[in-house]
């Protein structure tokens, strides 16, 4: 028999989901809704099922994991109550509003109810980390691919041995890490995979040669075609300067965008979608493009 404090847990992990907001180019109208799975199954089944797909394909705008989803979807809808679109019949949850009203309410929820809280602090209390991380986002154009998150995977500070910063999973493919400082090599690793066009660059390998870094060829099984896995050691402001070399964002935009289409032409999930951090995202996103 559960104890107390057990039932506690196993009750409140039940409630655990998420909100969303999702637009549409054929519509004026919002969708605010919440699901139990993540919003890529639940995109699916709206842009497939009426009332809904008359006026899709919906996209992701704006999303939260919170701990009680049914309880924050409730909230949302009564706020909003007075712009509740009646038409098309058979739904509940569209509403006549511009969609950067419906971000501002997300993003005042009480902190309490924001699952993994403090390491989103954690990260923005280290601002080169902060930074780079903004920098990485924005550069692989990877906010172009809300929709399909769960198999594309952003973990924070995860429990790898030896400890990490973030690791970025494209499928069950990693792509990108950062490891916690080692005072004796003074600094993190940082790895990045792309595409071999990088090689290309001398000024790309100089650099990383200089960083005590190597450039290999298809180093993981589980890699496309063409991947080069980018390795070096050095601080945040090194690795931000990394991503400033000429070639390294060709590489990288080149090596990405065909994982993550790839990702979305399958419409499968990640082995790692349990650990991807939403909130993480959804507030790099909000500081990258506001409205």
């Amino acid at each position: 028999m559960m104890s107390p404090s057990a039932l506690e847990g196993e009750f409140m992990r039940s409630k655990r989901g998420h909100v969303y907001v999702l637009t549409t180019q054929n519509s004026e109208l919002v969708k605010i809704g919440g699901t139990d799975h993540p919003p890529m199954k639940r995109i699916r089944e709206i842009n497939a099922a009426e009332p809904y797909r008359g006026l899709g394909p919906w996209t992701l705008y704006d999303f939260r994991e919170v701990h009680d989803w049914r309880k924050v979807e409730y909230d949302m809808h009564y706020a909003f109550r007075s712009k509740q679109s009646r038409t098309p019949r058979g739904q509940k949850e569209l509403f006549r509003i511009a969609p950067h009203r419906v971000r501002a309410r997300l993003n005042a929820l009480d902190p309490e109810q924001i699952v993994s809280k403090p390491k989103i602090d954690r990260m923005f209390q280290d601002e080169l980390f902060a930074g780079f991380l903004t920098k990485l986002f924005s550069f692989t154009g990877i906010l172009n691919w809300l929709d399909i998150q769960g198999a594309w995977t952003f973990t924070l500070f995860p429990g790898t041995s030896g400890g990490r910063y973030y690791t970025i999973n494209i499928g069950r493919h990693e792509v990108a890490f950062a490891s916690l400082p080692d005072p004796a090599e003074k600094g993190s690793y940082h790895s990045i995979v792309m595409d071999c066009l990088v090689l290309d660059f001398p000024d790309v390998r100089k650099w990383v040669r200089r960083h005590r870094g190597t450039l290999r060829n298809d180093v993981y099984a589980s890699a496309l075609p063409r991947s080069v896995s980018v390795g070096f050691w050095g601080s945040f402001v090194d690795a931000h300067q990394f991503l400033e070399l000429d070639g390294v964002r060709r590489a990288l935009l080149a090596y990405w965008s065909e994982g993550l289409i790839v990702l979305k032409e399958r419409g499968a999930g990640s082995v790692h979608s349990r650990h991807h951090n939403w909130n993480a995202v959804a507030e790099l996103r909000s500081r990258i493009a506001p409205l």
